[in-house]
């Protein structure tokens, strides 16, 4: 951090462009889900499915929120406006984050375990017999195509097929396998951003008391260098099996965390002044 320390201006300007990159990539997930549920759920499907469905939208919903409120607490808002009041209000908020994240996670988890939920296709051995039909076959985790005679032989070459829990999308064994695979990583990485997230609560609670260069700052500072370089091996998961645009998100969510790591080693190197000079 120390480079960029020195150069505050440069610092700043990178993190405005992470951030501006990380509301596109919002509204793409927020596409995506939306196509998904099209193609996935069938009309008369629950409120449930329907947050199931767009877990991806409602976790980076909920992210996007706490990293706004860590920058108006950690940068933001100057230490002389920062009440007890101003405090519970962006707490407050950040505890609705928190629930939708929670929310986002549960509905990652829920996908996933719902992919064991497998229903055979009696009668199905060649996925041109329900071309033209109206049905759709999901090819990764993510994509779905409608089926028709005109693209059908080149979907896929198994002979046997699945639907998975209520939804009407259909899948043959390698791509269930594969998403279920895929869908566990994003569990995985679900579960350690919210652990990065928590130990980032726990350093600001600490640098908010003025406990600088104590044992548990430093095993704080050491657990998140270990949960951020899982993060950044999943980044290189996606990276390697295709998924472009979740490597591409996973990239600017680390350096949007980056921002705020940068926020509070500027806060604390100001407190520190702070407390020399009083």
């Amino acid at each position: 951090m120390l480079p960029l320390l020195a150069h505050p201006r440069v610092a700043h300007t990178i993190k405005y462009i992470v951030y501006t990159g990380l509301l596109f990539n919002l509204g793409r997930f927020i596409w995506d889900d939306y196509w998904a549920m099209e193609a996935a759920l069938p009309p008369d499907a629950s409120l449930t499915d329907y947050l199931t469905q767009f877990a991806t939208t409602i976790d980076m919903l909920g992210w996007v929120g706490l990293v706004f409120l860590f920058e108006l607490e950690t940068y933001a808002v100057p230490d002389e406006k920062w009440t007890a009041w101003l405090a519970t209000v962006i707490r407050g908020f950040r505890v609705i984050c928190y629930v939708m994240i929670g929310q986002g996670a549960y509905g990652y988890a829920a996908e996933t375990l719902e992919l064991y939920d497998q229903h055979h296709i009696d009668g199905l051995t060649n996925i041109c017999q329900v071309a033209d039909q109206g049905r759709s076959m999901q090819i990764n985790t993510f994509q779905y195509v409608e089926i028709t005679s005109d693209n059908c032989a080149g979907l896929s070459n198994s002979n046997t097929f699945y639907t998975v829990a209520n939804e009407v999308a259909i899948l043959d064994v390698p791509t269930l396998a594969h998403v279920t695979y895929q869908g566990w990583i994003d569990v995985a990485n679900a579960a350690v951003w919210l652990i990065v997230a928590l130990l980032i609560e726990v350093e600001i609670f600490l640098q908010n008391q003025g406990r600088f260069s104590t044992p548990m700052l430093n095993q704080v500072r050491i657990s998140k260098s270990f949960f951020y370089l899982i993060l950044i091996g999943i980044m290189f998961t996606w990276l390697f099996t295709g998924y472009y645009l979740y490597a591409w998100d996973a990239f600017l969510w680390i350096f949007g965390f980056w921002a705020i790591e940068l926020n509070l080693a500027e806060w604390e190197l100001d407190r520190k002044e702070e407390l020399r000079t009083s």
